[in-house]
């Protein structure tokens, strides 16, 4: 039924309100809709009895009374408030029979620490795999954890501390250090050291200690060479003989005996021997000694005195001692120092008995008459004329350089100037990154009687019918527009 609202009218008595039948009616139809929503006096779903405080409406299954809020239907969020108790009121969490208490982590859903119910006791899992694992020290101050990797117990006190448990020796405390001497001994025990401020193995005798009467004893036993300790209180400790040497004990008595023969007594001997060249040491007691004479030198023994005799005696010679050459020199550094004769470039030599031969091997080309002979870098070349050489540098693709002939080495292009009737040599020492080639005009065609490579070397000898003032172009056949300049004849 929709919302009815009784007309009351605009002001008292001016007939425009609901009349007392239409009013009675509208309230009548709200009165049937309330009574049939409670359920007529039968199906009423609010049953209120004598409730008292902090008490909750709760759902019997039949109706909605009165109740305490002592159990759960879902679970219970607290959100981001607590649960908390009042006049210092205890927290009683109180599981039915055996029932455990359970704390779980949200993120795993399994539970990791829980109160037993069979015998009431608190129990968690610490799943800390390596020692790395652990939680802050600083956050967990007092908590005690166990690694799975060490199987060892740890607590938390401004670092993770290790307990120490059964199956742990001595050796692993701090102040205890049983590697001294080797490590401990049968019969030892463990005393303090001052110095190094540890426990340390050792024997159980001392001028001051518990066992009985005051013994002065020797721990330690030096020979010529080495040393020894004793490392337990019933060690042992052997006398050998050396080299003809033997020893025999016999109750309370040692006795050292030399086996080797006896020499007589107060020798001077020398045992090793040194020459200019060598030494030798004796190897037994009847070693030999022999002195010898070397070249032109004999020795003679007789009784106690031994006689070296020169038989070669020195002849007066004169001899070079150094020699020099146009550059260096050599100065002998031995009676025997010898020195060699090498030939140079083209040159020879040969020792044949008190002989020595130096023979010229270098040839010069067939020649006509009038010609010259130029050398062209590795051999002497035949021209007709006067020869002028250039040899032909690049700064890159930006023109050509030449070294030779008066030109400025580092100027690009410059005018070469050329006489009639003379022989001019170009090196061309780019090769074929810049070919070099005389030509009657800019990217015109060689000119004639230019003999070799554009790429190495050419010769030109300049004809004498040219006249003076005739101007030829040398050019680079790949870079012409940069690589270019004139050839005048004067």
């Amino acid at each position: 039924m929709a919302k009815q609202n009784l007309s009351v009218g605009s002001a008292a008595n001016d007939g425009t309100g609901d009349t007392l039948r239409d009013g009675a009616i509208k309230l009548n139809s709200v009165i049937d809709e309330l009574y049939t929503n409670l359920g007529n006096d039968t199906n009423l779903q609010v049953n209120i009895g004598a409730p008292v405080n902090d008490q909750v409406l709760r759902w019997t299954g039949t109706a909605f009374t009165e109740s305490h809020l002592d159990s759960l239907s879902a679970d219970l969020n607290v959100k981001a408030f607590k649960i908390i108790s009042e006049s210092a009121g205890n927290i009683v969490i109180e599981p039915d029979t055996t029932g455990d208490i359970e704390f779980k982590a949200g993120s795993q859903g399994s539970r990791k620490a829980y109160v037993d119910g069979a015998d009431g006791y608190f129990k968690w899992t610490a799943p800390y795999a390596l020692l790395s694992d652990l939680p802050d020290v600083t956050a967990h101050h007092g908590m005690l954890a166990h690694v799975h990797d060490t199987g060892k117990a740890y607590f938390a006190h401004s670092s993770w501390i290790q307990l120490l448990d059964v199956t742990d020796g001595i050796s692993i405390l701090t102040d205890v250090d049983t590697t001294v001497n080797g490590g401990p001994s049968d019969g030892q025990v463990l005393k303090w050291n001052g110095t190094s401020t540890k426990w340390e193995p050792a024997n159980d005798e001392t001028a001051t200690g518990g066992g009985g009467t005051t013994q002065n004893l020797f721990e330690t036993f030096t020979g010529d060479t080495g040393t020894t300790t004793a490392s337990a209180a019933n060690d042992t400790f052997n006398i050998v003989g050396g080299t003809n040497i033997s020893t025999a004990l016999v109750g309370d008595t040692l006795t050292v005996t030399m086996t080797g023969a006896l020499g007589a007594p107060d020798q001077n001997l020398f045992e090793t021997f040194g020459a200019d060249n060598g030494t030798t040491s004796a190897t037994v007691t009847t070693d030999t000694l022999n002195f010898l004479g070397g070249t032109g030198i004999s020795t003679n023994l007789n009784a106690g005195a031994i006689t070296f005799t020169n038989d070669s005696p020195n002849i007066v010679q004169n001899v070079l001692q150094s020699v020099s050459g146009d550059s260096g020199s050599y100065t002998a550094v031995a009676s025997n120092s010898g020195i060699t004769i090498a030939g140079g470039t083209g040159i020879t030599t040969a020792v044949s008995a008190n002989t020595l031969t130096i023979t010229n091997t270098a040839s010069f080309p067939s020649a006509n008459e009038n010609d010259n002979i130029v050398y062209d870098g590795s051999q002497f070349i035949a021209t007709e004329s006067p020869t002028v050489s250039f040899r032909i540098t690049s700064d890159l693709s930006n023109g050509y350089r030449f070294d030779g002939g008066g030109l400025p080495s580092s100027t690009n292009n410059p005018t070469i100037y050329v006489y009639r009737g003379f022989t001019y040599r170009f090196n061309n020492t780019t090769g074929g990154g810049h070919p070099f080639e005389i030509r009657l005009s800019d990217g015109g065609s060689a000119i004639s009687g230019v003999t070799g490579s554009t790429s190495g070397v050419q010769f030109w000898t300049v004809p004498q019918t040219l006249s003076a003032g005739t101007t030829y172009k040398y050019q680079c056949t790949i870079h012409q527009s940069s690589m270019i300049g004139d050839i005048v004849v004067v």
